[in-house]
């Protein structure tokens, strides 16, 4: 699956703030094949540093700005979501940090 053309849902900023977002089943079947659920990648890793300390995120250069313009903010919805279970929003928010971010 590429990314690039997934058809994230369009969020506003309060959508964002009171998020009650739910992990989408293709973006985590997606992030189980590319072997994110359950797992220490240097994205989960970002991940779990982000979701409990905060921080900045170096993004790519080179992304689409219409990639960017949708990812960005579903990353930060569903980060913040109470509705998933914390693997489920690791394994999908370490897959789109991986696509979004350089280390």
């Amino acid at each position: 699956m590429d990314l690039k053309t997934y058809v994230f849902p369009r969020l506003t900023g309060a959508d964002v703030v009171f998020s009650t977002l739910n992990t989408d089943p293709i973006l985590l079947a997606e992030a189980k094949e590319r072997g994110f659920y359950c797992k220490k990648t240097p994205y989960n890793r970002l991940f779990s540093s982000l979701f409990f300390s905060g921080g900045k995120l170096n993004l790519k250069k080179d992304l689409p700005p219409e990639f960017r313009s949708a990812a960005l903010p579903y990353f930060k919805a569903l980060a913040a979501s109470f509705g998933p279970s914390h693997e489920d929003k690791e394994a999908v928010c370490a897959m789109l940090l991986s696509e979004l971010v350089d280390l």
